[in-house]
């Protein structure tokens, strides 16, 4: 759009505004990269003018935040639905990690903008959204714990780092572009999970 040109008034409601924002800002941190994006440029992209804008969101930080609360959203019912099939211990936990492994794969750009350059306000409220998915899962690792499935020392200690050492080898798998085979990395996670936890 031309600038100063007038744009054309369109109503839409509340989430279906916000929800076009949140769709420029990913287009437009995906093709010029989160540090060169301006609110101008998401603006010019979801058509609306920069009052809009802020009346959705704080900074452009904030835009990334919600876009990557969007993801772990998504991850938390998925998270809680297999909790609720109760499938027994280890083939909820390796249901789990499957799950999370094919979800990360499948939004491998949001995770290149995100850990690729995004800068620190945007990271910590990522790592905010992440800590739900943790925490969920802790939960039902020290339930595990409690009848005996898992004997690791500390299990929800042992589960964060398997956690956290299968999210740092998606990033690095992502961050290098080459296609990801997701059963072998799964295979590999599942692996550690079980040796970090200790099945009785």
């Amino acid at each position: 759009m031309a600038t100063g040109a007038r744009r054309k008034r369109v109503t839409k409601s509340h989430d279906d505004r916000r929800e076009d924002i949140l769709r420029a800002g990913q287009e437009v941190f995906r093709s010029i990269g989160f540090n060169v994006a301006t609110i101008g440029h998401i603006t010019d992209a979801a058509e609306i003018g920069k009052g809009t804008f802020y009346l959705y969101f704080d900074t452009k930080d904030h835009l990334l935040g919600a876009l990557w609360e969007r993801y772990v959203d998504a991850i938390v019912t998925k998270t809680q639905d297999i909790l609720g099939e109760e499938r027994g211990w280890w083939p909820t936990i390796d249901g789990l990690l499957a799950t999370l492994i094919e979800h990360a794969v499948r939004n491998a750009e949001l995770h290149r903008v995100v850990y690729g350059s995004a800068n620190a306000p945007a990271l910590e409220i990522c790592k905010r959204a992440n800590q739900r998915v943790i925490d969920l899962i802790c939960g039902y690792v020290a339930e595990g714990a409690e009848a005996g499935a898992f004997e690791a020392r500390d299990p929800a200690m042992a589960f964060r780092m398997v956690y956290h050492a299968a999210d740092g080898l998606l990033d690095d798998l992502i961050a290098d572009g080459a296609p990801i085979d997701v059963h072998e990395v799964t295979a590999v996670v599942q692996e550690l999970a079980h040796r970090a936890l200790g099945a009785s």
